[in-house]
């Protein structure tokens, strides 16, 4: 993740060594602590650095620590929303003026079997291997691990002008599903109410939408 966050900075145009000190704000998606749960009963690897290597906390404050970043830094487990929910927190920062600047990331590493046993066990995981989303076949969804990080900045701030940029956000929203039939189960009226809402607030035309990602793990 350190070096994702590196080159997401870079890719922003931004020189690593010239926010230090700045009031940056580290927002982190993370859930699975795999490495952790495999080795804790082993007192061998009961070490300080082991602590501190296998905490969500440290996992947003290690970058702010490397960087010297000096705005709000936390880590968010909301599971599979993990880390868009980081991006609303940021989002939300950034728009009340706290922040005008902010790296946002995710992270997710499988290294451990048994949170595959228990998610096979719930019946939550296909058994081919294979995710069909949208399909009256799909038999569950497929595990998979990866990092993500972003740089995101206030167009206004005069610091920040001139610098690459790839896209604009137009708006960041959340929403609970309340109760829905299972725990662990979506609720796709609460989905597309959570969609209607942010429309509607802020003037968007659903018809002009080019790409959606939806969650359809199938």
């Amino acid at each position: 993740l350190l070096q994702l966050t590196w080159e997401a900075i870079e890719d922003a145009g931004i020189s690593p060594d010239t926010i230090a000190g700045d009031h940056v704000g580290v927002y982190v998606g993370a859930s699975a602590l795999d490495y952790a749960n495999e080795s804790l009963f082993d007192p061998n690897v009961a070490t300080g650095h082991f602590m501190t290597g296998n905490t969500l906390s440290i996992i947003s404050n290690r970058l702010s620590y490397i960087f010297d970043l000096k705005g709000p830094s936390f880590t968010v487990d909301t599971a599979c929303s993990s880390s868009l929910v980081a991006l609303h927190e940021a989002y939300r920062a950034l728009n009340s003026g706290r922040i005008d600047c902010a790296i946002v990331a995710g992270v997710n590493v499988l290294a451990s079997p048994f949170p595959f046993v228990g998610f096979a066990q719930a019946t939550m995981l296909s058994p081919d291997g294979q995710c069909k989303a949208f399909d009256a076949n799909g038999n569950g969804y497929v595990r998979s691990e990866g990092g993500v990080a972003l740089v995101i900045k206030r167009k206004d701030a005069p610091r920040w002008k001139g610098q690459r940029s790839h896209a604009d956000i137009v708006a960041v929203d959340v929403n609970s599903d309340g109760r829905t039939v299972g725990m662990s189960l979506p609720s796709d009226v609460e989905q597309a109410n959570l969609l209607d809402r942010v429309y509607k607030a802020h003037g968007i035309d659903p018809n002009q939408l080019a790409f959606v990602e939806a969650h359809g793990t199938g």
